[in-house]
């Protein structure tokens, strides 16, 4: 039971090390933060946990060869990123047109949505990560603590996502009265780019591996 449950902080440190790195779900969460509230973070997980489990049910179903194959992440990073850089340059042309941070693209889907979004399409890495890192730690924690392991870990690994986001949604909540609009639209034109950022970062990488 020992080995199982120290499956728990290893699940939770491996997930919080991945969560830590600004990517799309992060910006996602703090834009929507600005006008949802506090109650963003755990809505949002929600969302990125359930296409965290329909990965790891495909995974299970002995779909991780397709998931990890190249012809399969070279298309899927090729359309999200194209789709990122088109979000990214529309929420920055909306924010332009209004003083509105509600009317911007990336803040428009409901938590849970955008949640499932930017854990999938909009966001490649996520499944990547499962089809590759996850399994294989998964795989471990199963040898070593067979099913319990396995449990304690996916336990570990979620409360990790849940903790992370819900501390960022509530900080970005708290000090909305001391941003104000500009520091709203800041915050809103922070994010927009940095999917911009990614969007070309993912259609240049896997664009490239498409032309080999």
């Amino acid at each position: 039971m020992l080995q199982a449950l120290v499956q728990l902080p290893i699940g939770f440190f491996i997930a919080l090390s991945g969560a830590l790195i600004p990517g799309p779900l992060l910006a996602y969460t703090m834009a929507k933060s600005s006008t949802y509230g506090a109650r963003t973070g755990p809505l949002t997980v929600t969302g990125h946990i359930a296409v965290e489990l329909v990965v790891l049910l495909l995974i299970g179903l002995g779909s991780r060869v397709v998931l990890s194959s190249q012809a399969f992440q070279v298309g899927l990073g090729v359309a999200g990123g194209a789709l990122l850089v088109i979000l990214g340059a529309s929420g920055i042309l909306k924010l332009r047109r209004s003083p509105s941070p509600k009317s911007t693209a990336v803040t428009k889907y409901h938590p849970v949505l955008g949640g499932v979004l930017f854990s999938s399409i909009l966001n490649p890495t996520v499944i990547f990560w499962w089809a590759t890192v996850g399994a294989a730690t998964l795989m471990e924690a199963f040898l070593i603590a067979s099913l319990a392991g396995v449990v304690f870990w996916l336990i570990g690994h979620f409360l990790a996502d849940l903790s992370w986001f819900s501390f960022v949604s509530l900080s970005i909540a708290k000090g909305k009265k001391l941003l104000g609009r500009r520091g709203y639209r800041t915050i809103l034109l922070s994010c927009v780019i940095v999917l911009l950022v990614l969007g070309v970062y993912f259609s240049v990488k896997y664009g490239l591996l498409l032309l080999q």
